[in-house]
């Protein structure tokens, strides 16, 4: 399904000349300078020619080019050109102290974080897709604070998982050989295909209350179909350490550079959103998510008032009203403003309707690398896959500090690059798009997914533990069966193979399994009769399911007298309804077939027809 985003909404009234206040002001204040430089002093005319042309490429500077942001960004990366003084890093990470499950910074802002588990949301068909993004609505609507989705990319870390592994094998300790292997191959395979984990935190700053907050979006969250935790405080020391590269209590040192960051021998570069598309697809921020490299992604959500935002957007409309009917005057075309005028239209009319909400949005991406090499070719790779969405990506010169801390998990927007835009169109930048790392302490590895992120799953966690092996002759259907197999033996799991063909029976003697032959003349035999842990009644109840396989199709008096020969053979053994005597040595065919020569000799002459077809 297809989202419409507006156009910025904010406009800028042409005054006169086609200038807005702010370019007047300018001009007012350098205009009379000149005139008085060129016509009331006594310097020599070329010197007159010069300081006025200077004067008038400032003028043009400050009124086109917005000097003064650009006077200002310097001056503020002047300032934090080096920080290695603890008061400078004070100062940069405003974190004042971690505790509670809260981070509260150095204004004693309390911040909370939830941890969220994505789904699979490219591989669900259109109306749960449909689903999802209404709900995600939902929860937009429902926020009457500003929050941070922020997506932190870490290295990989398996070691709970072996650590669970090796707990099962110290048991056994002829699979010792095999865990190290296995433990080996996992290792080689993430570090050779740089295999980088993924995780999503909704960032909530305290407006109000901050454990009602947390409640409202963790209850929003669960009707999204999201699963999500509250982030305790050993978590959140290790998040914001890995996210500023701590060493010994903080980092020791950060160089700010105008197109990067350094942090220790970590290079740094962020990147902003500065237009988006008209149009675009449900969960298409999916397509950056799940691109391979070392980068966080930044969304802040800041929702407007509704009172302030339905008195603004008609002062909007008051501006663009007017500079369309000074265009009209003129004869003139301006499709911009025109579209801009109907998209403000349509926003203040949902508004009014309560149909919608109006938000702020800015999206950073923070780009990481090991050297500026590595560093400039994720960034431009990055910049191609927000090309490739029609995002129109820019680097924050001179602001790459800001751009950190704007993507840090502490709600902190110093970048302040932001663009409204309504409820509808904001559910379109769903984030939770791409499953990675969700290892199960008691599972197997599968396989990698689309991410290269192993898959380790215990299937029999599932409603369903039942799966298919499909492919084509000789593609390794065998040879994945008997990994798996090998991979199940580890976690202690028993596994029985039918093999008609004798495929398992190396695999067998390898892990010294036993081997049953299903022939008259093996040393081994199934006994359809034996209990095997399950259920008496359940039992026999099987077993009359699996007589006419054995003895072909079967009459009702054939059946009954099969049954009470069954009940007869398991009491013969003492085995009873009395759960205490399931354990008791099982009865074999061969004490069925004593029970109904028995009945033979003690039955009627009809009788005796219909048992002795059975002891045939």
């Amino acid at each position: 399904m297809s989202y419409e985003i507006p156009q910025q909404l904010e406009y800028k009234e042409k005054i006169i000349f086609g200038l807005t206040f702010k370019q007047l002001a300018y001009l007012f204040v350098f205009a009379p300078i000149v005139i008085i430089l060129f016509f009331k002093t006594q310097l020599h005319l070329y010197v007159k020619i010069f300081i006025s042309v200077n004067l008038s490429a400032l003028a043009f500077s400050f009124m086109f080019l917005d000097l003064q942001t650009h006077i200002k960004n310097v001056t503020a990366w002047f300032r934090n050109k080096r920080i290695e003084k603890p008061k400078q890093f004070a100062k940069f990470i405003p974190v004042k102290e971690i505790k509670d499950d809260l981070i509260i910074l150095n204004d004693n802002k309390k911040i909370a974080i939830l941890k969220v588990e994505p789904i699979n949301f490219s591989i669900k068909p259109e109306n749960a897709k449909e689903a999802i993004t209404a709900a995600f609505q939902k929860f937009l609507n429902s926020i009457d604070f500003p929050v941070q989705i922020l997506m932190n990319t870490q290295s990989l870390n398996l070691n709970d998982y072996f650590s669970e592994l090796e707990k099962k094998i110290q048991k056994n300790k002829d699979f010792s050989h095999l865990f190290t292997k296995y433990k080996e191959h996992l290792e080689n395979i993430t570090s050779q295909k740089n295999v980088l984990n993924r995780n999503f935190y909704l960032v909530i700053p305290e407006k109000s209350d901050i454990n009602v907050q947390t409640q409202i979006c963790q209850s929003k969250l669960e009707n999204i179909g999201l699963k999500s935790s509250r982030v305790k405080t050993e978590q959140l020391q290790t998040l914001v350490y890995n996210f500023f590269n701590y060493s010994e209590g903080r980092p020791r040192k950060i160089e700010n550079f105008p197109s990067f960051i350094k942090i220790d021998n970590q290079y740094i570069k962020t990147i902003h959103a500065h237009g988006y598309p008209r149009n675009v697809e449900s969960g298409f921020l999916d397509k950056i998510v799940s691109s391979l490299g070392d980068f966080d992604l930044s969304l802040h959500i800041e929702p407007y008032d509704i009172e302030t935002m339905m008195v603004s957007l008609n002062k909007e409309l008051q501006k663009q009203r007017a500079d369309l009917y000074s265009a009209k005057l003129k004869n003139t075309l301006n499709p911009s403003l025109e579209i801009k005028y109907e998209d403000t239209q349509n926003v203040l009319r949902n508004l009014q309707k309560g149909k919608e909400k109006l938000f702020n949005i800015s999206l950073y991406i923070n780009c990481r690398a090991n050297s500026l090499q590595e560093l400039e070719l994720l960034t431009k790779r990055i910049q191609a896959e927000l090309n490739a969405l029609l995002i129109i990506p820019k680097q924050s010169t001179f602001r790459m500090a800001q751009g950190l801390q704007s993507c840090a998990p502490l709600a902190m927007n110093n970048l302040k690059i932001s663009r409204n835009i309504t409820t509808e169109a904001l559910s379109a930048f769903f984030p939770f798009t791409s499953s990675f790392l969700q290892a199960d302490k008691t599972g197997v590895w599968i396989g990698l997914n689309k991410n290269n992120i192993p898959i380790i799953k215990d299937i029999f966690k599932l409603s369903n533990p039942n799966g298919i092996c499909l492919a084509s002759s000789g593609s390794g259907k065998s040879y994945m069966a008997k990994l798996l197999i090998s991979r199940y033996l580890l976690n202690g799991v028993k596994v029985i193979v039918i093999d008609p063909q004798g495929e398992y029976k190396n695999l067998v003697e390898r892990f010294k399994g036993q081997r049953i032959d299903l022939s008259s003349e093996s040393e081994t035999i199934i006994n359809p009769l034996d209990l095997m842990g399950h259920n008496y009644q359940e039992k026999r109840l099987a077993l009359m399911d699996l007589m006419p396989i054995m003895l072909g199709e079967l009459t009702e008096p054939q059946k009954s007298f099969i049954d009470k020969a069954i009940t007869e053979a398991y009491e013969k053994k003492g085995i009873t309804k009395d759960s205490s005597t399931w354990n008791n040595e099982p009865p074999i065919l061969e004490d069925l077939l004593e029970e109904l020569v028995k009945k033979e000799k003690r039955a009627s002459t009809l009788e005796r027809t219909t048992i002795r077809s059975l002891i045939n």
